[in-house]
Order: C-alpha cells, then structure tokens, then sequence
C-alpha cells in the first residue's frame, strides 16, 4: 500500500515551516502554528515540560495558549493519574486521549477525562517531544470535537510538532534561527519525487510525470529515506520540508 500525504496538510505545513524557518519572536511562532492546526479542527496549543536531565518535572507550560484548567489540574495534582503522562515517557508516537482511556480504568482516572472535556476540550492530539539530554516534553493539540485523522496526516502533523516544539524552545531560550542545513546530497530526482509525494501522488503518477518507472520512483524515495534516516514517508517529507527542499523548481521533470 503506497502511503498518502493529504495536500492539504502538506500545503499547511510547508506555509508553516517556511515561516518557522526565520521566525525570531515566540508570539509569532505561536500564532503560525495555531493558523495552521486550526485549520484541521484543534482549537489550542501548548508545550509542555515532563522532565529535565532525565527526572520527571511537575509539568509545566512552556508557551502556547494557557488555559483555566491548568492550575486546576495542578491543584488537584492530576498528573499522578494523567495516563497521558505515562504514556508520552513509553513512547515516540502521537496518540489521542481515546487512545489511553480504558473504560474499566479507576473511577478517579475516568472523572479526570470528564472534568477535562467538561472545562477543556473534547479530545486531544499528544505529541512527545524526547530531547537528547534525558530532556522530555510533550505538545498538545486540543480539539473541541472526537479527533478524526487519516495515520499520515497524524505522522505528518507529529512532524510539525517537533519542529514547533524545537523552535519555540530555542526562541524562549534565547536562540535565534540558524540558516537552513544542506539537503544531506539528495539527488535532483530524489527530490523531485519528494515533491511529488509531499503534495499526495502515488508512485505509478510520479512515475509518469518523471518519465521513469515505478520502481524507481520507490528506489529513489528509499534512498532519500535512509539519508535522512528516518523510516516513513511522513517523516521524510518532514524533514524535507524543514530542510526547505520543498519548492516549485523540484517539481519540473528534467
């Protein structure tokens, strides 16, 4: 099964980056990104801090949209019992909150979830962000209705968090954007066939704008992948999109 990006997702994201890319004031930062989850139904955002140096913290915001429900849910100290928690230190990938809800979990567990949609949101997108320094935070997207995304667009919206989340770290942090790194030696045609999937073409439709065969197209694409080292077509149109390889001018068969 060729895996699908949804061009309208891409098309957001890559506005997204490209504005991330030079951005020098967290407000700002905070807003591109709220422009562009707003556009898929989630409401708010935030990033929040778990641990530092490899010990867990009392989670704290670090920017985005602060909310009522936060010093609420600090003092009742819900984040001894927030199955989010537990499972953003198990794991890399994005999960809702349906996710970790169990329907026979503890009564305190199941009125946590309830006050939560009562005075908060719906439902939630969580996105941990493990930093190489036993550092861990998670991004939250909020959602005021049952979250309902294709797995790419999940992957693909996961990969816009950990560039929002990097970014806007470096900015509360006093780092200014660096320029662009190289594009680790792609190809012409590698990115050519990025591009073409980045914007929701199958590989037999790449194949036929570029004028090779499918096959080749999944070589090329295969290829990109482990010079980038990641392992999903997601992921690689991510990290070409941070990378700015993303343009026009990669598009036109040679």
């Amino acid at each position: 099964m060729v895996d699908r990006i949804s061009p309208r997702l891409s098309t957001a994201a890559a506005a997204f980056l490209a504005k991330a890319a030079t951005c020098v004031a967290i407000t700002t930062l905070d807003q591109d990104f709220l422009d562009l989850i707003r556009s898929f139904g989630f409401k708010t955002a935030m990033c929040v801090s778990l641990a530092r140096a490899g010990a867990p913290v009392s989670p704290t915001v670090i920017f985005g949209e602060e909310s009522p429900w936060i010093p609420y849910y600090a003092a009742r100290n819900y984040a001894s019992l927030d199955p989010t928690i537990t499972r953003a230190f198990r794991t890399r990938k994005a999960f809702t909150w349906r996710d970790v809800e169990r329907p026979d979990a503890p009564n305190e567990v199941r009125r946590f979830f309830g006050e939560a949609r009562e005075a908060w949101a719906q439902d939630g997108l969580i996105v941990p962000i493990h930093g190489p320094f036993g550092e861990m935070s998670v991004i939250n997207l909020l959602s005021a209705v049952d979250i309902s995304l294709s797995d790419d667009e999940i992957a693909m919206l996961q990969g816009v968090c950990s560039i929002y989340a990097a970014n806007g770290l470096n900015l509360v942090q006093g780092v200014l954007p660096l320029a662009r790194t190289p594009a680790l030696g792609l190809t012409p045609r590698e990115q050519q066939c990025i591009f073409w999937m980045s914007v929701g073409k199958h590989d037999a439709d790449t194949a036929e704008i570029l004028k090779i065969s499918p096959h080749t197209v999944r070589a090329h694409l295969d290829s990109a992948k482990t010079k980038f080292m990641v392992e999903t077509r997601p992921e690689l149109c991510m990290k070409a999109l941070a990378h700015g390889i993303l343009v026009p001018d990669h598009s036109s068969p040679i």
